[in-house]
């Protein structure tokens, strides 16, 4: 995504894209956790979901977007070490 960025592409349809990237990855973690009985981690990727729905999106300020953006980020980097796959 962060080379998406460097396209020329409406700003509006970047930040569509990313919405859609986000909740995908976001659910997908939503589950592998609830595969593993981590309920917390479920939770709160499905927090994640919801304030990056596409479909319903909320309308905030860009400060608070950005703060939402590190969060997010710092959610995903932390359930590389927290949500291991199960086959």
């Amino acid at each position: 995504m962060a080379l998406g960025a460097l396209a020329p592409v409406p700003y509006y349809a970047y930040f569509q894209l990313m919405n859609w990237v986000v909740v995908v990855a976001a659910l997908m973690t939503a589950w592998q956790a609830y595969k593993q009985n981590t309920l917390w981690i479920v939770w709160l990727f499905a927090l994640v979901a919801v304030v990056f729905n596409p479909l319903a999106p909320l309308y905030l300020q860009a400060d608070v977007w950005r703060i939402a953006d590190i969060i997010a980020a710092a959610l995903f980097v932390l359930s590389f070490f927290l949500v291991r796959t199960k086959n």
